[in-house]
């Protein structure tokens, strides 16, 4: 495993860094706040990009040995949605204002298909602690290459990821 970098710590960290933006963008959607909210979603995406390229490319196929490949495709299936309710919140928030029927759905998504995925992954460090020290080492190399590279989620996911949506 790298010196500097131990994969386990950082995508927790990462997690934490999700639900803390998560529950600002819930308050600036809340209060109508667009403008506060779409700052919120651009970290997001910001964050998100290189933590989902890491986990798709290296993380979860590294992790399927302990769940096989039907939890494999749901974790893919949660990236989905998560995707797509970025792509939908970004385009209500880039109009500048929100609807109460549309903070309420912003607020839904939020909740039901973004919410909880960092749930979910953090679980997976758990697991994450019984990987060679190999494994830890290229999930490591992942994160550190993805987030070199820098590449938001919403564009990553057009324009790199292999599963469309």
């Amino acid at each position: 495993m790298s010196a500097t970098l131990d994969p386990i710590q950082e995508m927790n960290k990462d997690h934490k860094m999700v639900r803390d933006i998560l529950l600002k963008l819930l308050e600036a959607v809340e209060k109508k706040d667009a403008e506060t909210a779409l700052e919120m979603l651009l970290e997001l995406d910001k964050l998100g990009g290189p933590h989902f390229r890491a986990e798709e490319e290296t993380m979860y196929p590294i992790l399927k040995k302990f769940f096989g490949e039907e939890y494999y495709n749901r974790l893919l299936e949660e990236h989905d949605r998560v995707i797509r309710a970025g792509r939908k919140i970004a385009q209500i928030l880039g109009k500048g204002y929100m609807t109460d029927e549309e903070a309420e759905e912003i607020t839904k998504m939020i909740r039901n298909d973004i919410l909880p995925h960092p749930v979910t992954c953090e679980g997976l460090g758990i697991f994450m602690e019984r990987l060679t020290e190999d494994e830890l080492r290229r999930i490591a190399e992942s994160i550190d290459k993805a987030r070199r590279e820098g590449v938001p989620l919403l564009q990553w996911a057009q324009e790199i990821r292999e599963r469309k949506v």
